[in-house]
């Protein structure tokens, strides 16, 4: 995998859990040799930012139905990043879809 996916974690402040959640991640793509970029924001703010960001792929610790207009986006519940459970298959499906972006 060579490209550089852009991510975007949301949570609702845009502040700690966010936070967690793309540093958490950032380290397990990593160990999965798949290079990102994650920025994190509130949901407030996550309309804009997914228009001027266009990440590949969101991260919500909020409902992922408050997720308004994903533009393309595949959206996940980054809530296994928080507990650690179901992490593991978490990176897994992000892995994979990010695999069916190579064309």
């Amino acid at each position: 995998m060579a490209s550089n996916y852009r991510i975007l974690a949301v949570c609702g402040a845009g502040l700690a859990t966010s936070t967690h959640v793309a540093k958490t991640l950032q380290s397990g793509l990593e160990k999965k040799g798949v290079s990102c970029q994650i920025r994190t924001c509130s949901v407030a703010e996550s309309s804009g930012v997914i228009f001027q960001y266009k990440p590949q792929v969101i991260l919500a610790t909020v409902s992922v139905n408050s997720i308004e207009d994903p533009h393309g986006a595949k959206v996940y519940s980054g809530v296994p990043l928080l507990t650690g459970i179901g992490s593991q298959k978490l990176f897994d499906d992000v892995v994979a879809y990010l695999e069916t972006l190579e064309d």
